[in-house]
């Protein structure tokens, strides 16, 4: 983890939708080893009340639950 620490910043993955909702996919705290995924999914740019959030595990089998579950609460 500490080799990759550099690339872990808040913004990893931001995934715009048709109808202008967006996932996004962050590390907080960016750049710190003891960090944590974040998944959100808002409408409206509202960022402050999202439809979806998420602290999925460190493993791609969570990440991958964790995008699916925030695409479908906004599709």
């Amino acid at each position: 983890m500490d080799v990759l620490v550099d690339d872990l910043g808040e913004d990893l993955l931001q995934i715009t939708c048709a109808n202008g909702d967006i996932v996004d996919v962050g590390w907080y705290p960016a750049w710190n080893a003891q960090g944590r995924l974040r998944v959100v999914a808002v409408r409206g740019q509202d960022w402050e009340a999202p439809v979806f959030s998420a602290q999925p595990e460190k493993d791609p089998q969570a990440l991958l639950q964790a995008l699916r579950a925030a695409l479908a609460s906004v599709g």
